[in-house]
């Protein structure tokens, strides 16, 4: 059976964790799996430590008795309805699901890490996973959370950072960045829905709220404002304007382009003295090959795919994978 094709579905948290049966009687032998969504849950330590985790997607599996020791990956082992059980290990089987899964602020991996595994992020939000056991228990301290998930250690991976960092290995810095994501979210702004546009409230949802300091500095410039009665952000004049000049650029710049073989390009580009990443990005940006960034990750075999587009365009990795086009040979 393909990873894909496993029956992980959604289940109720009671159930899924098993908090409505008795798991010390002798029959008890749980090993279920699935995934369930909370508006938070608590995460306490053998040192008395504790977290609560709001918007929180669980994603229940169980590790393999007698799964083999790993620095980095845990052996997960799933029990069917019908058949042998299957075995996979939790990196691939998080690279498969985490797509087709709902997106919260944070992942809580309920998973019992014997051998103490040290886990790869696969997210683009924090993933929260244990060393050692894992129990999980009513939270009758504060009804509020409901649930707490008890283990020796807790640890936090990929943690998000929505502030420009400036690194001097990056591809592109990080005021570049700010100012061509700008222009890619005031064309989804000035586009309308059923053309791939966008309305993005005032205050953003946590999968959007990479562009928030984008917004601001659009705003200082008098490119976009807000629309108090409809609560959410607007083109200025002057934003719908500045969109109609940089697709004249665009235009020409496609034009020019299109003349020559795609492995002049870079010759191109550096003969003309042009910005490289701002160059392909007005390229892709003006015939639409970017309206759609998952789309655009599918398209060119990248994996796993950011289904979050807006950590996906303020990250480092979009803007690699566009050098890659105007790298000379």
């Amino acid at each position: 059976m393909r990873i894909a094709e496993l029956p992980f579905v959604e289940r109720p948290a009671i159930k899924l964790l098993a908090l409505d049966v008795d798991r010390d009687a002798p029959d008890q032998n749980y090993a279920g799996y699935g995934w369930a969504r909370l508006d938070r849950v608590r995460l306490v330590d053998s040192r008395g430590g504790h977290e609560v985790v709001p918007d929180a997607l669980l994603i229940a599996v169980h590790s393999a008795d007698d799964g083999e020791p790993l620095a980095d990956d845990v052996e997960l082992e799933f029990e069917l309805p019908a058949g042998e059980p299957v075995t996979v290990l939790v990196s691939k089987f998080l690279a498969v699901w985490l797509p087709k899964l709902p997106r919260a602020s944070a992942i809580v991996l309920v998973m019992c890490n014997p051998h103490r595994a040290k886990l790869a992020s696969h997210a683009a939000v924090p993933i929260h996973h244990a060393l050692g056991d894992v129990e999980s228990w009513r939270d009758l301290d504060d009804p509020s959370t409901a649930i707490r998930l008890v283990a020796e250690t807790w640890c936090t991976l990929g943690e998000v950072n929505t502030e420009l960092e400036r690194r001097p290995d990056k591809i592109i810095d990080d005021e570049a960045k700010q100012s061509l994501a700008g222009i890619y979210v005031m064309k989804k702004l000035d586009l309308k829905p059923e053309d791939g546009g966008l309305q993005l409230p005032v205050v953003l949802p946590s999968e959007l709220g990479p562009l928030d300091e984008m917004l601001q500095e659009l705003a200082v410039q008098d490119l976009v404002v807000i629309n108090a009665k409809k609560a959410r952000w607007d083109l200025t004049k002057k934003g719908i304007a500045r969109i109609g000049e940089l697709i004249e650029e665009a235009e020409q710049l496609y034009d020019d382009l299109e003349a020559i073989e795609d492995d002049q390009v870079a010759n191109y580009i550096a003969r003309h003295r042009l910005d490289p990443i701002r160059t392909r990005f007005l390229w892709g940006w003006y015939e639409g090959e970017l309206d759609d960034l998952v789309l655009f990750q599918e398209r060119r075999g990248l994996r796993p795919v950011e289904t979050m587009w807006a950590f996906y365009l303020m990250g480092d990795d979009f803007w690699s994978e566009l050098a890659k086009d105007v790298a000379p040979d």
